[in-house]
């Protein structure tokens, strides 16, 4: 059943998937700290699967629907990825070798799957889409505890993450780096089933501000004294990351402007509109497109690495969209057939108003949902 959509959350989830194509494209570290992009899709992600959750009341059924809307777009970048991998052929004195059973981690993403040398940018941001299939598996323990204690679900993120910094408990990183990226954003999470109950709506101002404040600080204050190895980026250094994407994220859920000004302006609500519809695409294929653009830039001399001038971040920047936009007419019909509907170079434009939001639409459910 078709249902309303919120254009601010369509439009905070628009933004965070741009930024995260620029941020991979040009390596700007202080984007993180500008809009923490990760967390937000991490907390609009857990609002839409309690929201599921409710509505259903089978948690097999929301799980299995959302695997299947996350396991085929990321199976057909995986052929892909395979297909390319073998061409080049796999070097002899390569660790991870085709027949090494991690890489069943390309079919249930638990871990990150290996690649060879040239799978490197097909997996680089598959530790998302691992962080993001676990929260859904364990969604249906998580909402019921937090709905029983909020404050003590919402506190033992950090509490977590902060004895995985200390103690590494034997374990290798291939079991520490999942769990730690899980702990890092479990708050972020649990704020999107916070959202979806209404309780952020509920809170004062009065309490939501010191709240923000203290986050805030403490993520600026261990950012600010590990700057020397972080350079500002977030994604480099959990803890700051985790208080910081908190803070951030608590204060743009409990903000909630008026949006009906995106009506008077329907290219842009219909992009928005695309980047939702076709967000997994875009995140899973964007990263291939970098490394394909600076293969290209560099045949003509251009460092494209690590731009070092305006003309070349350009370039890199446009023709990272050029292929992410070609990509998306070309594999973003999975998600049609992942969601059971009719596949289609791109989404239909279907509107429908909803009491009291003048801007809702009817739009297909978005990557992170």
């Amino acid at each position: 059943m078709a249902t309303t959509r919120d254009r601010y959350i369509d439009t905070i989830r628009a933004l965070a998937i741009v930024r995260v194509i620029v941020y991979h494209a040009l390596g700007v570290a202080w984007l993180t700290i500008l809009f923490p992009s990760m967390g937000i899709m991490f907390a609009l992600a857990g609002s839409l699967m309690a929201a599921s959750m409710t509505k259903s009341g089978s948690a097999v059924r929301v799980v299995g629907h959302r695997l299947r809307r996350l396991l085929l777009p990321l199976w057909t970048l995986g052929a892909v990825g395979f297909a390319v991998m073998l061409l080049h052929g796999w070097p002899s004195d390569d660790p991870t070798q085709p027949t090494d059973p991690k890489m069943l981690f390309w079919i249930l993403p638990l871990n990150t799957p290996p690649t060879s040398e040239w799978g490197q940018f097909f997996n680089g941001v598959l530790w998302y889409i691992c962080t993001y299939l676990w929260f859904v598996l364990l969604t249906p323990v998580l909402l019921p505890l937090f709905r029983r204690l909020p404050v003590l679900m919402l506190g033992l993120p950090f509490v977590l993450l902060y004895v995985l910094e200390q103690h590494s408990f034997g374990l290798s990183d291939m079991v520490l780096d999942p769990a730690r990226d899980f702990c890092t954003y479990l708050a972020c999470w649990l704020l999107g089933f916070a959202h979806h109950d209404g309780m952020l709506q509920r809170l004062k101002w009065k309490v939501v501000v010191p709240i923000v404040l203290a986050a805030a600080v403490i993520g600026g204050w261990l950012t600010w004294i590990g700057r020397e190895e972080s350079h500002f980026d977030l994604t480099t250094d959990a803890m700051p990351n985790a208080f910081w994407s908190f803070a951030f994220v608590l204060l743009l859920l409990r903000f909630r402007p008026t949006m009906a000004w995106l009506a008077r302006m329907p290219r842009l609500e219909r992009l928005i509109d695309l980047l939702n519809a076709r967000a997994v695409t875009i995140y899973l294929w964007h990263n291939p497109g970098i490394f394909a653009v600076g293969l290209l830039l560099g045949s003509f001399g251009l460092q494209a690495e690590e731009p070092t001038t305006v003309g070349t971040a350009v370039l890199l920047i446009l023709g990272t969209f050029l292929w992410t936009a070609v990509a998306t007419l070309v594999f973003g019909w999975v998600e049609d057939i992942a969601a059971r509907r009719r596949p289609s170079l791109l989404p239909p434009n279907r509107r429908r108003r909803g009491p009291g939001d003048s801007t809702a639409v009817r739009s297909p459910a978005t990557a992170t949902s």
